[in-house]
Parts: structure tokens; C-alpha cells; sequence
């Protein structure tokens, strides 16, 4: 073949394989979205804070299956109250928040009609998750099943209840069990199927004299296992972070090497005090990892209410932005983190196989 033949035989081989000419139609690229109850909308369609990780409707420490296993009454809890949590969630979005995720799933007895009764109602987005919690949570029949059975089921609810991530994914301890490694396996899966991001929690969260200790990297740990599975770790956030006594933030610092997003969520909740959680984010901040930062408060305290006076669902913005820019975090960056953070790491492009 001489240099013009082929010339002309690379054109039309490239363009035979973009579909076009030879009447194929060319698949359009999905534009990323955040998922919401309500509906699909643009990273940048409304304004606000997005609390990444929240409690709207759940039942903890005990679920009603867990209850039903040890004999025990079924618990109540005050997100129980729908008209009451429809409330804060409206004072929530008076107070500079404009989405809310969700991470309950039915093994924390979420209950997703409530919560698509609270986005319908107030005048903030609602994300709702999907998901595993952890070992003592699980459903019984979740040993025989294997991760390629569950990220099928996973998959499934998250188109049929319009989920928009997979958290608060899990462990219980120090080390992931065996069921857990395979949840997150199968999380790993089912993001890779679907496109949805992921949120996990770590037993950081008053286990200091947990014997054995857990390891200072356990979260680092559980990046392994869903990077393993195919998951990216721009659409993965870390939990709990914010509750290891790390004033260099060292952990923080390798998770955001590895491109992924650091969770501060549990601001405001006293496993650790407050102050320690600014010393590792000024520490973050000057090691330029900024935009690796995601804040919540991972809301699950009656006393927290703004109904019993306290500073409700947008404590992180109220209370804990207010300690980062008194600490002398600029304001643009504080935006970054709270707003602008969170929307890229709920941003996917929806896929359809």
C-alpha cells in the first residue's frame, strides 16, 4: 500500500471506528450530574453548602433486625419524625446549606420515602445512599451471597431509588472481616457499573482503647480493597478521618496523594475536640491539599436539634466554618471546601450498561 492509500485507509479506519460515514450513530457523552431524589441536576445548578455525609432517617445503635436477633424491643429514634427532621432539613437550608447526602441504607432502616418526602418539601437537595454498614448490621443471608451477587443487587436499587452514592460504607473494627472485605469489593463493583461515588466509615470514632487498636491506616487500607476492585479514588471519600489524633494529618496527606477525598465528618461531634480537627486541616491547607477536603458532621445527636436548641443540620457550616475562618482560613477557601469540593466528588456521568 503506498503512503496516500494508506493515508486514506487510516481516515476511514478512524472514522469507521467513531461511527461516523457508515451510518452509525455516535454515542453522545453523558454530562456529569448529582443525583438527587427529586431529580438529576448540573454541579453547579443551585447554591450552597453540600453536607456530604448526614443522617435524615435512621434507626442506631440498634436496628430493628439487630433488635429482633438479641430479643430485645425495637428501638426508636427521633428522625423517626418526619414532620420534625422536614423542619431542620428547611432551617438546614436557611442556614447556607443547598444538599444534604443521606447515608443510611436498609440495614441502618433508613427509610427512603420519608426522605423523599423531605426533599420534595424543603428547599434543599437530598442525596440518598445505598450500601452495607458494617458486620453487625448486615443481613444474615449477605455470608452466602458473593460480591458479584451483591453489587448486582446494588446496582439494581440504585436506578430503581434514584441513589446518588454508596455510603457510609463500613467496618466495625480494626481489621475488615471477611464479609466486609467482600461489601466492599462488591461497592467497588457496583461504582464501577454504575459511576456513583463512595463514602466509607472508619472505626476511628472513639476507639482508642479498642483492643486490638485500630490501625492508623485503616483508611488508607480500605482504599486498597476498592481500588482493587476498579473504584477510582476521585470518587471515593475516606471517613472518620477527622477523628485520629494526627496534628500533621500525615493519613490525610497520603490519601489525598492517592487522589482521594479526606473526610472530615464527624465535626462538631466530640470523639475528638474541635480544635485538633482545625490543626489538621491548617496542616492539609499548607501542604496544598485543599481541594481533597470534604466536611460533615455525620448528624445523629437529639441535642443537636434546632428544635432543643441546638445548631442543627448545618452545625458544619455554622459552627465549625466559623472555627476554620476564626483559625484564619480564608473564605474562598472555605468555599472550595464546602462547596466546591463536594460537588465534584458527587459528580458522575450517568452510565446505562
Amino acid at each position: 500500500m503506498n503512503l496516500p492509500d494508506r493515508r486514506a485507509f487510516l481516515k476511514q479506519s478512524s472514522l469507521v471506528a467513531a461511527g461516523i460515514g457508515v451510518g452509525l450513530a455516535v454515542p453522545r457523552q453523558s454530562q456529569p450530574i448529582i443525583r438527587t431524589l427529586v431529580k438529576d441536576v448540573a454541579p453547579n445548578e443551585f447554591a450552597g453548602a453540600v453536607l456530604f455525609h448526614e443522617h435524615l432517617s435512621m434507626h442506631y445503635p440498634l436496628t430493628n433486625a439487630l433488635a429482633a436477633r438479641q430479643g430485645v424491643a425495637a428501638p426508636t429514634h427521633f428522625s423517626d419524625d418526619i414532620e420534625l427532621m422536614l423542619e431542620e432539613t428547611r432551617a438546614a437550608g436557611r442556614d447556607g446549606v443547598g444538599c444534604i447526602v443521606d447515608g443510611g441504607h436498609p440495614d441502618m432502616d433508613r427509610n427512603i420515602e420519608a426522605l423523599k418526602r423531605i426533599a420534595a418539601n424543603s428547599a434543599v437537595h437530598v442525596v440518598a445512599s445505598g450500601g452495607y454498614y458494617m458486620q453487625r448490621t448486615y443481613p444474615e443471608d449477605i455470608a452466602s451471597k458473593t460480591a458479584e451477587q451483591i453489587a448486582a443487587e446494588l446496582v439494581r436499587e440504585s436506578r430503581e431509588q434514584k441513589l446518588g452514592a454508596f455510603g457510609e460504607i463500613g467496618q466495625q473494627g480494626g481489621e475488615l472481616t471477611a464479609d466486609e472485605r467482600k461489601v466492599f469489593g462488591a461497592i467497588a463493583i457496583a461504582h464501577v457499573r454504575t459511576g456513583l461515588p463512595i463514602f466509607t466509615h472508619n472505626a476511628y470514632t472513639g476507639t482508642r482503647a479498642a483492643n486490638p487498636p485500630v490501625p492508623s491506616d485503616a483508611a488508607l487500607r480500605q482504599l486498597d480493597v476498592l481500588e482493587a476492585g476498579g473504584a477510582r479514588p476521585q470518587n471515593i471519600a475516606l471517613g472518620h478521618v477527622c477523628c485520629l489524633d494526627d496534628p500533621a494529618a500525615e493519613v490525610a496527606k497520603q490519601i489525598a496523594k492517592r487522589g482521594a477525598f479526606i473526610g472530615f465528618d464527624r465535626v462538631t461531634i466530640q470523639t475528638l475536640p474541635d480544635s485538633k480537627r482545625v490543626t489538621m486541616i491548617l496542616a492539609l491547607i499548607e501542604a496544598g491539599y485543599a481541594s481533597n477536603l470534604l466536611l460533615s458532621s455525620d448528624f445523629s445527636s437529639q441535642r443537636s436539634l434546632k428544635k432543643n436548641g441546638g445548631p442543627g443540620l448545618a452545625q458544619t457550616v455554622t459552627v465549625f466554618g466559623k472555627m476554620l475562618l476564626d483559625a484564619g482560613v480564608k473564605p474562598e477557601t472555605l468555599k472550595t471546601i464546602l462547596n466546591e469540593n463536594p460537588r465534584r466528588f458527587l459528580s458522575f456521568a450517568p452510565k446505562t450498561a
